[in-house]
């Protein structure tokens, strides 16, 4: 797999962290360590925002504060393992937009093997609770929701503009709210320690059958059979063993070789999204950005620019 761009590269990175170390009261803060903001909000705060950008790292651990949720929105795709409690909750690729939320006392360990971009979101516990009963319905898991992860780009993008009038709590009100709904409507997933697991060889012949026709038209029915299953139970058993539904897959295998085939550079972009199995640019662009964080034509500029460098 390719590497997600340097964050360093990015300059509206560098802009947030500059305007960070500007504002004592940011409406997003800096973070000394992961999950970390620093300097230390006030303490009146229900609700506070911070950021953290990365490397690959490894070993990454830290503890929820025991009056705390953390809500984590992944500003960019990565790729990593992620255990809650020693459990393993995701091992693969995040795509951008992904949503990690923990519970008071949960220990958390992270290993990634792609830059990390992430929005923190660290809500004290009576703030969750006023908006949904925490006993009957945690929280604690990982979601994909577009309507997340545009509020927290639209905290990011107040934060960029210098408003204060927008703070963390404003927002994350809503936030809390449609994690609410998510996991009432059983569109979270907790831990795996409940999935049911998939044999190796058959996940196998699924790797090797997607990768040998990513440019070609895909079903349900032809992943299932090249797994040697029926598309009802192969779908409920892959996504309970990966945390992917078989189409997201799909997508995420796509947009792996978009990138490779875009960091070669000899390919247009229409070539690219027909040689991943897109009948649009425009189909191919939308999804790219989902996953990736950026346009294909932004990712195939930086690393044009890392190589004039």
């Amino acid at each position: 797999m390719s590497s997600l761009a340097g964050l360093d590269e990015a300059p509206e990175l560098q802009r947030t962290e500059r305007t960070l170390d500007e504002s004592p009261h940011p409406v997003v803060y800096r973070e000394r360590a992961w999950r970390e903001p620093v300097p230390w909000p006030r303490c009146d705060d229900r609700v506070v925002a911070s950021r953290w950008t990365s490397p690959p790292s490894s070993d990454l651990s830290a503890v929820t504060p025991v009056d705390s949720h953390i809500v984590a929105v992944f500003l960019r795709a990565t790729r990593g393992v992620i255990h809650i409690d020693g459990r393993p909750v995701s091992s693969g690729v995040l795509p951008a937009g992904s949503v990690l939320v923990t519970s008071p006392r949960q220990e958390i360990h992270a290993t990634f093997c792609e830059p990390i971009d992430t929005l923190h979101l660290r809500m004290a516990h009576d703030f969750v609770g006023e908006h949904g009963p925490i006993a009957a319905t945690p929280l604690t898991g990982i979601y994909r929701d577009d309507a997340i992860d545009k509020l927290a780009r639209a905290l990011l993008a107040a934060h960029d503009a210098g408003c204060r009038a927008l703070c963390a709590e404003s927002l994350g009100r809503p936030i809390v709210a449609r994690l609410f709904h998510l996991r009432m409507s059983g569109m979270g997933h907790a831990t795996a320690s409940t999935r049911v697991t998939i044999q190796g060889w058959r996940l196998a012949r699924v790797t090797d059958y997607v990768g040998a026709n990513l440019d070609k038209p895909i079903t349900l029915a032809d992943i299932a059979r090249a797994a040697g299953l029926s598309p009802m139970h192969f779908a409920a058993q892959f996504r309970a063993a990966t945390g992917h539904k078989p189409h997201e897959y799909l997508q995420l295998c796509r947009i792996e070789r978009a990138k490779q085939l875009l960091d070669d550079g000899d390919l247009s972009l229409i070539e690219v999204a027909l040689e991943t199995g897109f009948r649009t640019q425009a189909h191919f662009t939308t999804v790219f950005k989902r996953f990736a964080g950026s346009t294909p034509h932004s990712w195939r500029e930086r690393k044009r620019c890392r190589i004039v460098r």
